[in-house]
């Protein structure tokens, strides 16, 4: 499997989630935290069984299992305790986007410099990071927590679709030039 299918399928799930919340009109705590909550949990399958059907070698299989099981138990947490409000859903996407940006990022800092995933995964790592940041900055409003989890998904999902195509581009061109 090429590594663009995880690219594709992590941006499917976020732009899915990022158009819900921006076509949604009720952005209390427990839409958030439910919203936020069900991206996490299909993050985790979806990257949770990716990452078995990739090269065992990879990086990437040990940085997915990883986001893997903390969006497992994160969205968990957000879903099972969604009437618990703001102060809640702050706390689970902050840790949520600390514990997987900052995994993400240093990850794409280990690989070696012609790496093609390198800059992805810092880029995709700082602004899982800076969406924590921000959410710190916004703890009594849950109206503009959910709307920067939205923005961040969309971003992230349009982001992650062009680096899928790149990849999947990449993947073409090495195999044409192998022929040749």
């Amino acid at each position: 499997m090429g590594y663009y299918v995880v690219s594709f399928v992590r941006s499917i799930t976020l732009l899915a989630v990022g158009l819900a919340i921006a076509f949604t009109a009720g952005h209390t705590a427990q839409f958030g935290l439910i919203a936020f909550g069900v991206m996490a949990l299909v993050s985790s399958v979806t990257l949770g069984v990716l990452a078995v059907g990739l090269d065992s070698s990879t990086r990437a299989r040990g940085l997915h299992i990883w986001q893997s099981l903390v969006s497992l138990v994160v969205g968990a947490l957000a879903v099972g305790l969604s009437t618990t409000g703001t102060l809640f859903l702050l706390w689970a996407i902050v840790l949520w986007s600390l514990l997987v940006g900052v995994a993400e990022a240093f990850s794409g800092w280990r690989l070696p410099a012609g790496s093609a995933l390198r800059q992805d995964w810092i880029a995709q790592g700082a602004m899982t990071v800076l969406l924590a940041l921000v959410v710190l900055s916004q703890s009594a409003d849950s109206v503009a927590v959910v709307g920067f989890v939205g923005a961040w998904a969309v971003i992230m999902g349009v982001y992650l679709a062009i680096a899928g195509f790149s990849a999947r581009w990449a993947q073409k061109d090495a195999l044409r030039k192998g022929h040749q």
